[in-house]
């Protein structure tokens, strides 16, 4: 039952990544078509597509963050035992979640700020930018506590560098 509602959760959030990259494409695309052509242009379409970048950059954030893509260097950690391996992954995973609330704080203050500023063109409220980060920020931390428990209490979702009774240094394909 979970594992549907998480599969579609993540339809969802790639099928909004593509409605928003196409949307942002559609509308440069076509401002320089008409730029060209008949010397005017849509004068919002450049904010709205800084404003679609801003949250396709987010939500993609999310995406990378669930599939374990985000950049890391982990041979120190696949060198260790698996109970290190495991106290390890717990600092870190604290040491993002401090980021990742200090994100969320400082998101939150910048939407309180701007709540009465608008896009110039489009009379977006600017708060829409920044819920973006704050969004993703909260449901990163929320996907991080699950996979911490996830990995250290039920030993289910290992990371790809986790021991599984075999030395690092002499495992090929590495």
């Amino acid at each position: 039952m979970m594992g549907k509602v998480l599969n579609g959760l993540n339809k969802l959030l790639n099928g909004i990544i593509a409605l928003f990259l196409m949307t942002m494409v559609f509308l440069v695309f076509s401002n320089v078509v008409l730029r060209y052509l008949f010397d005017s242009g849509i004068t919002w379409s450049e904010e709205l597509a800084r404003f679609l970048f801003v949250w396709v950059v987010f939500l993609g954030a999310i995406v990378a963050y669930k599939e374990k893509s985000h950049l890391g260097v982990d041979i120190f950690i696949g060198a260790l035992p698996a109970k290190a391996q495991k106290v390890l992954y717990i600092f870190i995973n604290l040491v993002v979640l401090v980021v990742l609330v200090v994100v969320i704080h400082g998101g939150y203050y910048l939407m309180e700020i701007n709540h009465t500023n608008y896009g110039p063109a489009t009379g977006i409220p600017l708060s829409f930018i920044f819920s973006a980060g704050v969004l993703a920020a909260v449901v990163m931390a929320i996907m991080s506590i699950m996979q911490t428990i996830r990995y250290v209490v039920y030993g289910q979702d290992l990371p790809s560098w986790a021991a599984e009774n075999k030395d690092p240094l002499t495992e090929k394909g590495r």
